[in-house]
């Protein structure tokens, strides 16, 4: 079947969601947290994966954000993870060892309204103050480097993080029309340029309507045979944030379940963070 066609489109997007299920039971909860404080340990003895210019706590202050504002921030999250109270301590944590996880945020057939949307935030929230204290090893939007240099900066960066980065993809992805989009001094196309990437990952994240499900450019008639990222990528864990920009919420709330626990998510048959769909229906 043709990835682009109505029917694959309406098989994909009347599939029933699963059912959430918010109450796992003391047991669960006492092993999960053991899991958890494990998980921190070990981020906390690792060397950040480059030293920031300044603590959290002074981003806090730069931001014109209060430990008052963190700890809300900390008590929304927590429970926007599906998680009780008594895991708010691990969920701070977590927002402090978020420059442990090296990140690579490459942009396809897109507009680049996720980035601008947190770019241009005037009253940024904590949210946003998170995004801005990863790691990001490469980020074409928003980096100095240009030409042989960003190439060198990429394989240099999956080169030292082969399998431990996450990849962010913004936008969709031309299957149809490979040469619609090509990257490069040595062009790659939007399908290599992705496949690549992916293959050194720990995980992918689709981040935007774009990236998630093809968005504008599937549009009828679609003239590149736009599709979003799990359309492409097989064999990896793949996570769709959609909406136009996303919410950075959703963005936050994924990175923060990776750092607390090594692995995504809880999925819907679309490949949504369940975390989305409550914070997109509340």
């Amino acid at each position: 079947m043709n990835i682009t066609d109505r029917e694959h489109l309406r098989a994909l997007f009347t599939k029933p969601t699963n059912y959430i299920n918010t109450n796992r039971g003391d047991a669960y909860y006492r092993e999960l947290y053991k899991k958890m404080e494990k998980r921190l340990a070990q981020l906390k003895a690792q060397k950040p994966v480059r030293e920031a210019e300044m603590k959290f706590e002074e981003y806090l202050k730069v931001w014109e954000l209060t430990r008052r504002d963190f700890l809300k921030w900390v008590s929304a999250t927590t429970a926007m993870l599906m998680l009780p109270p008594q895991f708010e301590p691990l969920v701070a944590q977590a927002a402090e060892v978020m420059n442990r996880i090296p990140i690579i945020w490459i942009n396809i057939q897109d507009c680049a309204g996720n980035t601008e949307a947190l770019l241009r935030s005037y009253s940024p929230t904590v949210d946003e103050l998170i995004l801005e204290y990863l790691s990001v090893e490469y980020h074409e939007v928003i980096m100095a480097a240009a030409g042989d240099q960003a190439e060198q900066n990429l394989e240099k960066a999956v080169k030292d993080f082969d399998g431990k980065y996450l990849l962010f993809v913004e936008g969709s992805i031309p299957v149809g029309m490979p040469e619609a989009f090509t990257i490069g001094r040595h062009p790659k196309t939007g399908v290599e340029h992705v496949k690549h990437l992916a293959e050194h990952a720990a995980a992918v994240i689709a981040v935007g309507s774009c990236a998630a499900f093809g968005g504008v450019p599937a549009a009828y008639p679609n003239p590149t045979g736009a599709v979003g990222v799990m359309d492409v990528v097989k064999g990896k864990p793949i996570i769709n944030i959609p909406a136009c920009p996303a919410n950075p919420a959703n963005i936050t709330g994924v990175v923060i379940h990776y750092i607390l626990t090594g692995e995504i998510p809880e999925l819907d048959s679309l490949s949504q963070t369940k975390v989305c769909l409550w914070i997109q229906n509340s």
